[in-house]
C-alpha cells in the first residue's frame, strides 16, 4: 500500500473503529421516560397510525433524550378511562379521544369532532391558525391539570353499516343505532333514533343478528378490517356524526412544565408532524378500501341533502343550548368553543370556492 493510499484510508479506518466501539456500547438511557396508554391493539389505526409514529418522532427529534413506552388496550383499565388513569398517576400520558368524557362538557363534546362540523380540509387550519389548539389547552389546563398534544387528525368515516338504506330522518325514526357522544344525544333528542352504546368488539355480532339496525364505528379502513360489511349490506355516506376527528396526548399540567423548553417544542412539533402524517396515510388507505367494497356486493346509500342540512341545523342547535346553559353558570369556555368552530366553518364555506377540490359527489 503506497504512502497516499495509507493516507486516504487512515480516516476511514478510523471512522470505522469508533463506530464499531459505539456499537458495542450500550444504549444511552432517555433522560425522560413516559408510559403512554391508548385506546386499541397493535394492530389498529390508533397504534400504527397515531401512536407509534408519534412516540418515534419524539425520540427522534430529542436524540433518545425521552422515550414513550406504548401501552395498548387492556393493560391499564378501561380504554374508556384513560383521562382519570392519568388523573390517578396510573400512566403518564394517554393517547385518546375527548369524546370519551362524554357530553356534560361541550369543549370535551366538540373540540375533537362535531357532528356536520370541520371536515378534513377546515378542520387542521382551524386548529392552527384559527386558535382552535388554544382553547383546547386552554381548557385541559385549567378544568383537568393537564396539557393536551394533538397527535392525529382521522378522516370523515362512514355514516354507518345498515341493514336497511337510510337516507333521511324518516329513515332514522325508531332505529336501534350502535353511536355515542354527541351524535347519540342529537340524534335521539331530534329523528326518534334509539342510541345503542355497545364495545367496537360486539357490533359485528349484533348487526349480524339483529340486535342493532345500524352501526358506526370508524373509518372505510377500519370498518373493513372488522368485517361490518360482511353482515350488513348497506353502506351510508358520508359520516356527517364524524366529518373529521382528532387524538390527543394528555399529560398532567406538572409533568409538561418540567420538561425543558427545547424538549418541549421538539415534542410539539412530533404532535403536529404525526398529525398530518396519520390523516394522509389513513385516507390513502381509505380509498384503496373504498375501491374494494364498491367492486363487492354491497350497496352504498348517500345521504338527502336536505337532511344534512338539517342535520347542521339541529347539531348547532343542540351546541349553542349546552354553551349557554354554561355561560349562565359563569363558564364561557363553551361558548367561545362554539363560536370559534362555527364562524370558522362559515367562513370557510363563503370564501374557499377557489380552492380545487378532487372530490365529487
Amino acid at each position: 500500500m503506497t504512502q497516499r493510499m495509507m493516507e486516504w484510508t487512515r480516516p476511514a479506518l478510523v471512522a470505522g473503529a469508533l463506530a464499531m466501539g459505539a456499537a458495542a456500547l450500550p444504549a444511552q438511557a432517555a433522560d425522560f421516560e413516559f408510559r403512554m396508554a391508548i385506546i386499541s391493539s397493535e394492530n389498529s389505526i390508533y397504534y400504527q397510525d397515531m401512536a407509534k409514529p408519534f412516540a418515534d418522532l419524539v425520540a427522534d427529534l430529542t436524540d433518545g433524550r425521552v422515550a414513550i413506552e406504548i401501552l395498548p388496550a387492556g393493560t391499564v383499565g378501561s380504554v374508556l378511562k384513560l383521562h382519570d388513569a392519568v388523573s390517578d398517576g396510573l400512566i403518564d400520558m394517554a393517547q385518546t379521544t375527548p369524546i370519551f368524557l362524554g357530553t356534560s362538557d361541550l369543549v370535551n363534546a366538540m373540540v375533537a369532532s362535531f357532528p356536520t362540523g370541520l371536515g378534513v380540509d377546515s378542520y387542521l387550519p382551524w386548529l392552527y391558525e384559527g386558535g382552535g389548539l388554544e382553547l383546547w389547552q386552554e381548557h385541559r389546563r385549567e378544568k383537568m391539570g393537564m396539557h393536551a398534544l394533538v397527535t392525529s387528525l382521522g378522516p370523515s368515516e362512514f355514516f354507518a353499516h345498515a341493514n336497511e338504506p337510510i337516507r333521511n330522518a324518516d329513515d332514522l325514526e325508531g332505529k336501534k343505532f350502535r353511536t355515542l357522544g354527541n351524535w347519540a344525544a342529537i340524534v335521539e333528542e331530534n329523528y326518534g333514533a334509539s342510541p345503542t352504546v355497545v364495545a367496537g368488539s360486539e357490533i359485528y355480532g349484533m348487526l349480524e343478528k339483529g340486535g342493532i339496525d345500524m352501526a358506526e364505528y370508524s373509518i372505510p379502513s377500519e370498518n373493513a378490517k372488522i368485517g361490518f360489511h360482511e353482515v350488513a349490506k348497506y353502506i351510508i355516506y358520508p359520516g356527517i356524526q364524524a366529518p373529521s376527528w382528532a387524538f390527543e396526548t394528555v399529560m398532567l399540567t406538572e409533568t409538561w412544565d418540567s420538561l425543558p423548553e427545547d424538549i418541549q417544542r421538539k415534542m410539539e412539533l412530533a404532535a403536529e408532524l404525526t398529525t398530518y402524517r396519520s390523516l394522509n396515510a389513513m385516507i390513502t388507505r381509505d380509498l384503496e378500501t373504498m375501491e374494494e367494497l364498491q367492486a363487492g356486493g354491497n350497496e352504498f346509500v348517500r345521504l338527502d341533502e336536505a337532511f344534512m342540512e338539517d342535520a347542521q341545523e339541529k347539531s348547532r342547535a343542540w351546541a349553542m343550548r349546552l354553551a349557554e346553559e354554561a355561560a349562565a353558570s359563569g363558564d364561557d369556555l363553551p361558548m367561545r368553543l362554539a363560536e370559534s368552530v362555527f364562524s370558522f366553518q362559515d367562513h370557510w364555506r363563503a370564501n374557499s370556492k377557489y380552492l380545487v377540490i378532487d372530490h365529487r359527489p
